[in-house]
């Protein structure tokens, strides 16, 4: 069985070093406008970005007397947003099913193209909710695919060494936060590749 986990570490704390002029660095931020576009209709004080990488987002973001916070599940990507942003973030070597943070901490939480290396994305979805302030709300962007292309392309993924683990369609990604206790779900296609979803935290998901 695949250690996502380990793989995407292994392969990210390698790569953080030239990340913002690889590939897969120009690609999230194709994603960042969006994502900044979306963020802008709400008031938010505090901000949370699970997967943040090198911290460009997060930079983007940033204003005065902004509360920004990053998790990454590579030391070597946070170190590289350290050097990017330094005393201006909180900025912690975390795994996005267990983040470090207090419930109701943030107003705003983003990631951007992370989901697809989540062994877990509803339990990852119940921790954003988690630290997330009641009313607050959710931005992902990831990549995605049509039906038989992301059926293929999540077969492939279990022999990669990137600790990809799967691509998932917006009515796959809408019913994982409202399962996990999300309303007012609102989806777009970013491109041919790519998807956005935004959402508000709602109160507790019933269980049973």
């Amino acid at each position: 069985m695949t250690d996502y986990k380990a793989a995407s570490r292994e392969y990210f704390d390698n790569l953080a070093p030239r990340y913002d002029a690889h590939y897969y660095g120009r690609h999230g931020r194709q994603q960042y406008q969006r994502v900044l576009e979306i963020s802008e209709r709400w008031k938010f004080s505090s901000v949370l970005d699970v997967g943040c990488g090198a911290g460009s987002l997060l930079g983007a973001l940033k204003r005065p007397r902004m509360k920004l916070a990053g998790a990454d599940i590579s030391p070597g990507m946070i170190a590289e947003a350290t050097k990017r942003l330094g005393r201006a973030a909180d900025l912690r070597v975390a795994d996005s099913e267990k983040l470090p943070w207090k419930a109701g901490s943030f107003d705003l939480v983003v990631t951007t193209d992370s989901l697809h290396h989540w062994p877990d994305p509803r339990k990852a979805f119940s921790e954003m909710k988690r630290v997330l302030k009641k009313g607050g709300h959710v931005v992902v962007a990831d990549v995605s695919a049509p039906p038989v292309l992301r059926q293929i392309g999540n077969w492939v993924a279990k022999f990669g060494k990137e600790g990809d683990v799967a691509v998932y369609s917006l009515a796959e990604l809408e019913r994982m936060l409202l399962g996990a206790g999300f309303v007012d779900v609102r989806k777009e296609h970013l491109s041919f590749m790519a998807i956005v979803v935004s959402a508000v935290a709602g109160a507790l998901p019933r269980r049973g």
